[in-house]
């Protein structure tokens, strides 16, 4: 007399199980949208963290005392759309004794643009600091001359050798982002 019948607890039953695969079927594609939005959120920040980690280092470049190390070396590596190019810095990081050269590149096999700082008179078997900024598909340097503007080669051996300004292009799957970074040397 007291409690269902089997016929109540099977209609509770698919009932439960309809709702359950309705609520799947509508919340799946918002679960996936989240997730691309993550993506999404996680690649815009690692772009930024690009752009503050150059615009500190530009901000420390300084010249060696002995002026034998170039403060700015740019290797220019382009291939069709895509470019590779080498930043190279010679820094004085608060953070650190003495001064540190500092190097952009990619990395093709992990497609990822890295960070490379060590020594500039550090010996050979020392490894450097390296770490990886974020995923790029591109990697575009160039550099401002008070004669010749904007161009994607510096030699550093010339007289008047540090430009004006550096302008970085980064390009991953969400797009290209550029940086205008005006160069200040600290003695």
């Amino acid at each position: 007399m007291k409690g269902f019948t089997l016929i109540e607890v099977l209609l509770a039953i698919v009932v439960f199980s309809l709702i359950a695969t309705i609520s799947w079927t509508a919340l799946g594609p918002a679960g996936e949208g989240f997730m691309m939005l993550k993506d999404s959120r996680v690649q815009l920040e690692s772009q930024q963290w690009v752009g503050k980690q150059l615009r500190r280092d530009v901000s420390y470049l300084s010249q060696s005392e002995d002026k034998s190390l170039p403060v700015v070396r740019l290797i220019n590596d382009s291939r069709g759309q895509d470019d590779y190019d080498e930043l190279h810095l010679l820094i004085r990081d608060p953070m650190y004794p003495g001064l540190t050269l500092v190097r952009y590149y990619v990395d093709e096999e992990e497609g990822q643009l890295k960070r490379e700082a060590i020594s500039p008179w550090a010996r050979t078997h020392v490894e450097p600091i390296s770490w990886g900024l974020a995923k790029v598909s591109s990697f575009a340097v160039e550099v401002l001359d008070a004669k010749s503007g904007w161009k994607p080669v510096f030699n550093p051996q010339k007289p008047f050798g540090i430009p004006l300004a550096l302008r970085v292009k980064v390009r991953d799957a969400r797009g290209e982002m550029n940086w205008d970074l005006p160069v200040f040397i600290r003695q």
